[in-house]
């Protein structure tokens, strides 16, 4: 359990200290304390496991050069702690400015004691409370277990009066949703903008065959929630057993689909596809869909009615879709499954990515792989699609595999780093009127249209750019080279930096 830092804060053991924030207030109305340490350690940071709110003097802190000032802050902002506080009273300084600015830049609250406080009290009085919390949701999580072995007892293990006995319990909605995204019983009011709750895993047999999600409104304490659902998951997955116990076939499918993500092969792979009806050697193609915020189950549910021969499996934030192609598929069948998916996802707001074409079920996990490595590149490009064409950022993904941070430097600036300098000079967008005149076939009009501009107002940035880039690309043999390195600048794709002799 934890407590919010904002409630330390003002707290009566604390207040005596008179706290101040000055770093990283942005992020203290979302902080948590999950424990109190004190320590004058500069190394602590990997002893610590995060949610603390580290108490100090500061004097070995203050005694840092300010480049090792900064480096400590990012080392406690990287084991996510919930706050450091630095006792000042007494010295007559106030925190420097770098350390401060160091804790804006990591986001991790920063605040100064300008009285002086017992430590040990701060701990003792806030860690209290914190167990005292874990010893309270330990109490009603094994209420909860009782009473729903006790309803099995007197009404057998019936799904759907366990789920309202959970919800009614901890006024959460609650539901048990298969890993094709079907619900198979739900109780509670249905949450509205906001809800959020932890999830976990109902095994059937040693293999996931649902998720048991606990949905609060914007004040519900996830931990509470993660208190119960450890202790009630057993019981719920039981009923599940009992009641809706999937084919062999419907396992190995989510197997498969569980394998591909992971990346595996070998022969538990083509047993597995074989088992679930696909053959080995038949063309594929992977896709994902973002879930919704609220995890709603209705893209699930759209995608398996568009694609009724489609596999689908719910990883996280993420539904994984399998969808096979006709022996020797060509690229008329990869659109018509694209068009299809966007029908299926685009009237919800919802984003996802198709992959590309797989010839066997080995290269799947690839397919999936480069689908969610689209999804990521397609949302920070300025293209609108809801599910975008791995097969439109092939230049960006395969700069993320192959190509240095030197190598695209160097591609860049011999091919447009004039015309990026000019952009830089005049803040315009020469670049993007590049990518998007070459994009369209160096078609003026329809590039014109996608840029909402006049024909001439074009065709003078047209000669801005061909100048810089010292003439008309058009019958050289530039376009290729050009619109490469225009995809490279424009694409955001990760790249790795030269490896270190």
């Amino acid at each position: 359990m934890s407590v919010p830092l904002t409630e330390v804060l003002a707290s009566s053991v604390l207040a005596v200290g008179a706290p101040v924030v000055v770093g990283g207030g942005a992020a203290v109305e979302q902080a948590r304390v999950r424990w109190v340490h004190s320590s004058e350690v500069l190394e602590i940071a990997p002893l610590l496991s995060g949610g603390e709110l580290l108490l100090t003097g500061g004097s070995a802190l203050l005694a840092l050069k300010p480049a090792a000032q900064s480096e400590y802050i990012w080392s406690l902002s990287n084991r996510r702690i919930a706050a450091i506080a630095v006792q000042t009273a007494g010295t007559g300084r106030r925190l420097p400015s770098e350390l401060v600015a160091a804790a804006d830049e990591a986001a991790l609250p920063l605040i100064e004691l300008r009285q002086v406080v017992p430590f040990v009290e701060v701990a003792e009085s806030v860690n209290r409370r914190i167990v005292s919390g874990q010893v309270t949701a330990l109490q009603l999580a094994d209420s909860l277990s009782q009473a729903l072995t006790e309803r099995i007892a007197s009404s057998g293990a019936l799904l759907g009066p366990l789920v309202a006995l959970i919800a009614e319990t901890m006024g959460v909605y609650v539901r048990v949703v298969d890993t094709r995204g079907a619900v198979l019983a739900s109780a509670g009011q249905e949450p509205g903008e906001g809800a959020h709750g932890p999830d976990t895993e109902l095994a059937v047999g040693g293999i996931g065959a649902a998720r048991l999600e606990l949905i609060g409104d914007r004040d519900a304490d996830d931990e509470l929630l993660e208190t119960v659902l450890a202790r009630v998951r057993s019981i719920v997955a039981l009923a599940l057993a009992q009641q809706h116990r999937p084919s062999l076939a419907r396992l190995a499918e989510d197997e498969l689909l569980r394998l591909i993500d992971a990346g595996g092969g070998g022969d538990r792979l083509l047993e597995l596809s074989q088992a679930a009806g696909i053959p080995p050697e038949q063309p594929l193609v992977m896709a994902v869909v973002r879930r919704p915020v609220d995890r709603s189950a209705d893209i699930e549910q759209r995608a398996r009615t568009a694609l009724p021969s489609a596999l689908l499996a719910v990883d996280g934030d993420w539904v994984d879709i399998l969808m096979t192609l006709p022996p020797g598929a060509g690229s008329q069948d990869r659109e018509r499954v694209l068009a299809v998916l966007r029908e299926a996802v685009t009237p919800r707001g919802l984003t996802g990515a198709l992959g590309p074409t797989a010839p066997t079920i080995r290269q799947a996990a690839y397919s999936l792989a480069e689908a969610r490595a689209t999804w990521r590149i397609g949302r920070s490009s300025k293209w609108t699609d809801a599910i975008h064409d791995a097969s439109d950022f092939l230049v960006e993904r395969m700069a993320e595999r192959s190509l240095s941070r030197g190598a695209v430097d160097a591609i860049v600036e011999e091919s447009i780093g004039e015309l990026i300098r000019l952009d830089q000079r005049n803040g315009g967008e020469l670049v993007r009127t590049l990518d998007v005149w070459i994009t369209t076939g160096c078609n003026a009009t329809e590039a014109a249209e996608l840029l909402f501009l006049e024909r001439q107002s074009l065709h003078k940035r047209l000669r801005r750019i061909f100048s810089a880039l010292g003439g008309d690309p058009r019958g050289r043999g530039k376009l290729g080279a050009l619109a490469f390195a225009v995809k490279l600048v424009r694409g955001n794709a990760q790249l790795r930096d030269d490896a270190r002799p």
